[in-house]
């Protein structure tokens, strides 16, 4: 064996060494091309190893860069969770001061309309605030925060701004009770509009229908017809007053009277405000 040929397979057979040869002399061109200005072999190989490395920083970016949000979301997140707090709070508020806007609103609308009523005028009135109903449909009252101490006596008739609503049938020093008309042991004596008729408005026990009975068979009515109260001799309510509209009627062969249903003025299961008529039955004051 040649010197030449040993000197070949001492190098192949100490692949360390050549390794270490290999990365050495990349370490030196990089060297060198750091202190030239770019050209030549060494900008060669800058451009490869540039190939290789940066793929590797783009992965590493892919990778540390979204644990970096998670982490600094974790240390943002009371303090996001502190300011949802604080604009819930707010949002609350600015809610309830619109709700209570909106019921002084619709209060003051009320009184208005009550204090504007355009019948039972020349009337002296005391004015009353509701204070809740009775709990079933057998007995249909609502209680008033005025009593005999403000001038309230028991048989004055009790309005609202559309209309009647009832009578007082029990009073205490600072309470009233109002029997409505949608009781069933109500009785209203009425004329009907246009005709002139007149019958008897009996509560059935609902807040939204009213039953006119002794009205003469064949009497021209309509739908939407105004009744109101009769103010007959002796009747336990002033005259003029409105009590609801024709909400249907018929008439049967032979029937000795009209069957007639109207629909109270007055929606009488959602009152806030009131007035007692200083008015007793017989013309009385």
């Amino acid at each position: 064996m040649s010197s030449r040929d040993y000197g070949v397979n001492r190098f192949f057979v100490r692949p360390r060494v050549t390794l270490l040869a290999l990365v050495l002399a990349s370490i030196t061109l990089v060297t060198v091309s750091y202190k030239s200005n770019g050209g030549g072999i060494s900008a060669t190989f800058q451009k490869s190893l540039k190939s290789i490395t940066d793929p590797i920083r783009s992965t590493a970016n892919s990778v540390f860069h979204p644990i970096e949000d998670v982490v600094s979301g974790a240390f943002n997140y009371s303090s996001l969770k502190r300011q949802n707090a604080v604009l819930q709070d707010q949002i609350s508020a600015l809610r309830n001061k619109e709700s209570t806007a909106n019921r002084l609103q619709s209060e003051v609308q009320a009184l208005t309309s009550l204090a504007n009523i355009p019948f039972a005028q020349g009337l002296k009135s005391i004015s009353a605030i509701v204070d809740g109903y009775s709990p079933s449909n057998t007995q249909m009252t609502m209680n008033l925060d005025r009593g005999s101490s403000a001038g309230v006596k028991v048989g004055e008739p009790v309005v609202a701004a559309l209309g009647l609503i009832g009578r007082v049938v029990s009073v205490t020093h600072s309470n009233s009770t109002v029997l409505l008309i949608s009781d069933p042991s109500s009785s209203v004596g009425v004329t009907l509009g246009s005709s002139n008729q007149v019958g008897l408005a009996i509560g059935i026990g609902s807040y939204n229908s009213i039953r006119v009975e002794l009205v003469d068979p064949g009497t021209p009515l309509y739908v939407g017809e105004p009744v109101y109260t009769s103010g007959l001799q002796g009747g336990i309510f002033p005259p003029n007053l409105p009590v609801g509209n024709v909400a249907k009627y018929s008439s049967n062969l032979g029937s000795l009277q009209e069957q007639v249903t109207i629909t109270p003025m007055v929606d009488l299961a959602h009152l806030q405000f009131v007035k007692v008529l200083d008015w007793l039955p017989g013309g009385g004051a």
